[in-house]
């Protein structure tokens, strides 16, 4: 078992996704529409390993794309652990903020700060709102994975320079993008979505 931050909350993310693999397809792994799955190394043994994961995760190329339902249903887990990953960073940058004083005032007193936090807070209740609307559509995904993408970008610079170094927060929303690219891309189908 580790000890160091990035590989706990790295750890609890592949834990986290192989959980959603669980929810929609019991024992088994989604295929996206470009052919590749991405799980923890103990589900995916065969493949390598996604880029800033450290090991966390791997990927494989190669197995039949799973039916659309099943698609679907992955995309909604995918969002939800997208949102709660934001939701987690943000907390995390609004906690460390309430810790620090500059000229003598909190740093979450500041009107710069105040408002990306508000930025975020925002991002993150507009894209609960999308996902909750009945009919959910591939592009509606895309838009919330982008506008996850974006607010965990702010939230991350919240955290100043301790969430760019390697055991820091960006780590996390590095690989929710990654995976969000993988299965949520609305172009994927067709016979040019193993080459994107």
């Amino acid at each position: 078992m580790t000890t160091s931050p990035e590989g706990t909350a790295l750890g609890d993310f592949a834990a986290a996704l192989d959980a959603c693999h669980d929810r929609v397809a019991p024992g088994g792994l989604v295929v996206s529409y470009g052919g590749w799955t991405v799980a923890s190394p103990t589900r995916v043994t065969v493949g390598a390993q996604v880029p800033g994961s450290s090991g966390a995760l791997m990927a494989q190329r190669g197995g039949t794309p799973a039916a659309d339902r099943r698609q679907e249903e992955f995309a909604d887990e995918l969002i939800r652990l997208h949102l709660q990953t934001v939701r987690e960073v943000l907390n995390g940058a609004v906690a460390r903020l309430g810790e620090r004083v500059s000229e003598g005032a909190n740093l979450l007193n500041r009107q710069l700060v105040q408002g990306a936090v508000a930025d975020v807070a925002l991002a993150l209740s507009e894209s609960d709102n999308l996902r909750e609307l009945p009919l959910s559509t591939t592009r509606r995904r895309w838009r919330i994975h982008r506008d996850l993408v974006n607010a965990g970008r702010t939230a991350l610079k919240l955290y100043g320079a301790s969430g760019f170094v390697a055991g820091g927060p960006g780590t996390v929303l590095y690989v929710a993008e990654v995976l969000g690219n993988t299965y949520l891309h609305p172009q994927q189908r067709g016979s040019e979505a193993g080459d994107d």
